[in-house]
């Protein structure tokens, strides 16, 4: 079985070789998290190293932008995506369409996938930033804490009359399963229920994640269910935001059947 590229010294390639990919089962990663819960959404990749030679050997950049659903059976491995689009670096392409059809066949055959997007974006193409409002924001919250590793149980609701509720922090941080090295991130969080999750509470609970080692997407799915399970939602979104490391952010978002309206196009302030 093809090693997992994470935490080894791994030789840069120039020339294009899809066997770099590695690919991570989805349903391996839920099994070992106990997260048998049906979910809908994506993960969206943002890689910022994309270059290759146009047919005079001029180098051309892009952002490519990687839309995928988050039922499909497996999901690509960041370090190895890295290592897989600097490997067009010195390839000459006609135009960036014959990019998007070799990336596009490269990962959706392997992904296994309903959904599939990829765009690649030019430095006149920029994302749209989302601002923060201080009502939305619970980073300002006083709170006394010592834990430091995941604890579901730190999560408490009150009833109330249905209320649609957005909440915001930028005090997500896990860490790398397999190098250990620190992810940094913005969760937006927003719902619908008569239980309301105590703010003081939730932000003790996202802080737990602080020494927790698992990929982004596990983790986003991981609050997304101990959420779900609590406030029993009419709807219920997940969005995490991590700020890029080697080059690519990646930024899950899971939420609810009933709810299909989703932005691809906009990042917050650390992004």
């Amino acid at each position: 079985m093809k090693e997992n590229p994470l935490g080894k010294k791994i030789k840069y390639y120039n020339k294009y070789d899809p066997s770099i990919l590695y690919f991570i089962s989805r349903k391996e990663q839920r099994k070992k998290n106990n997260i048998y819960l049906t979910m809908n959404g994506y993960d969206i990749w943002n890689a910022y190293e994309l270059s290759w030679l146009d047919e005079n050997g001029k180098p051309e950049v892009r952002i490519a932008r990687v839309i995928y659903s988050c039922n499909s059976e497996y999901i690509v491995e960041s370090k190895s995506l890295k290592l897989y689009l600097n490997s067009f670096s010195m390839m000459r392409f006609k135009n960036e369409q014959e990019i998007i059809e070799i990336i596009k066949k490269d990962l959706k055959d392997n992904i296994k996938t309903d959904y599939f997007n990829i765009k690649l974006c030019k430095h006149n193409q920029s994302y749209e930033y989302s601002k923060i409002k201080n009502k939305h924001c619970i980073d300002n919250l006083k709170i006394n804490t010592q834990i430091y590793n995941y604890d579901r149980s730190l999560l408490k609701v009150k009833k109330s009359k249905k209320k649609n509720v957005i909440r915001i922090t930028n005090l997500l941080k896990t860490n790398c399963p397999i190098t250990g090295q620190p992810d940094w991130g913005t969760l937006y969080i927003n719902y619908k229920s008569e239980n309301i999750i105590d703010d003081e509470f939730l932000l003790k609970y996202i802080v737990s994640f602080r020494n927790e080692n698992d990929y982004h997407e596990n983790c986003c799915e991981r609050i997304y269910s101990d959420i779900f399970n609590i406030i029993n939602p009419d709807f219920l979104i997940i969005r995490c935001f991590y700020t890029r490391r080697g080059g690519i952010e990646i930024n899950p978002v899971r939420f609810t059947k009933n709810f299909n309206h989703i932005s691809f196009n906009y990042h917050f302030w650390r992004q």
